[in-house]
């Protein structure tokens, strides 16, 4: 196992402010994705690529909760207490749909390409499908999940299946549910944190024992088997594949590092030591880049990790001026 530190590096200059005004214009310029300003209420996209890239202005305002899908297509955003689904974001009117008749969430899981989501209520103990996200929005029926004792602390949904990390209680454990049945307890764990789906397999961390378990077969015959029990595995709160399925990224806020291992191998090959506490491990509008925490004006910046040079992967911080008009990019490599 190597261990990486982080060595700032300050590039030089500043990369000009792409025209881009709410509600007049068009987000100019490349764009990685689109995140959530919680303290804000905004939904803001990042300008440029990792590395020399920034957030720019707002996109979406007055915003309470949000969910942006990995590809950057679409958010799903809680308003004047109404779930809404945005589209276009982009553009520069973003088209807004009300969708009528669903629950109002606290988390959210994006199907396989963004055409539907499962969201999730801890107020009502309810779930629910949102389907047909770019042509005809609806909600499905609320899925009544309060038997289940405890927390859910993860969300994922494979488009037809929503699978529950489900921490404490009597109910801790790994859920498999759909509209039409009742959740199955697919895999015992005491404390779930996070988890991540991986064609017909997941993964989901264990945070209580500090364990990163596979399930193979997770929608027909599952069988859990354990993939790694280090010591660096703490406090982890996300997972993620590399596009090729190579690899396992697990974010740690434990121990304040992201641990990469080797799938196939079934061993971690590379720890990253990071100088912030991540807060999460989720696609971000391109393939190979990765949110590493939440970020607003006053808050910690953005951090991503992204694996586009599979030989020297790197962590970026990215400016959010309040502004929006100049910045110098600072960058974060590992040695």
């Amino acid at each position: 196992m190597t261990t990486n530190s982080l060595i700032l590096m300050i590039c030089a200059g500043s990369i000009p402010m792409a025209a881009w005004a709410a509600n007049d214009a068009a987000v100019a310029g490349p764009v990685t994705g689109f995140i959530f300003d919680a303290q804000a209420g905004h939904i803001r996209p990042m300008l440029g690529m990792p590395g020399s890239a920034y957030l720019g202005a707002t996109a979406v305002s007055d915003v309470a909760a949000a969910s942006v899908s990995p590809d950057g297509s679409a958010a799903l955003a809680i308003q004047a207490g109404r779930l809404v689904l945005y589209t276009g974001l982009a553009s520069a009117a973003p088209t807004a749909v009300d969708l009528r008749g669903s629950i109002i969430p606290d988390q959210f899981a994006w199907g396989p390409d963004a055409t539907a989501a499962a969201i999730y209520s801890s107020k009502s103990a309810q779930a629910q499908i949102v389907s047909n996200l770019l042509e005809t929005p609806s909600a499905g029926a609320p899925i009544d999940l309060s038997g289940l004792s405890g927390q859910v602390a993860a969300l994922a949904f494979d488009g037809q299946q929503i699978i529950l990390a489900v921490a404490s209680g009597g109910s801790a454990g790994i859920y498999a549910v759909t509209a039409q049945s009742a959740p199955q307890r697919i895999a015992s764990a005491a404390s779930p944190s996070a988890l991540v789906l991986a064609g017909a397999d997941l993964y989901f961390a264990d945070q209580q024992p500090g364990q990163i378990w596979q399930v193979q077969s997770y929608a027909r015959q599952p069988v859990p088997l354990l993939f790694a029990g280090d010591a660096s595995i703490s406090s982890p709160v996300g997972l993620q594949l590399s596009i090729d399925g190579s690899r396992l990224y697990a974010a740690n806020a434990g121990s304040r590092a992201l641990a990469v291992y080797d799938v196939a191998a079934r061993s971690q090959i590379e720890n990253i030591a990071l100088n912030f506490t991540p807060a999460r491990l989720d696609r971000f509008g391109n393939a190979s880049v990765f949110l590493l925490n939440n970020a607003g004006q006053g808050q910690t910046p953005l951090y991503v990790f992204s694996d586009a040079n599979a030989a020297k992967l790197a962590i970026y911080f990215v400016p959010a001026p309040s502004d929006a008009t100049s910045h110098h990019p600072i960058l974060y490599r590992p040695n």
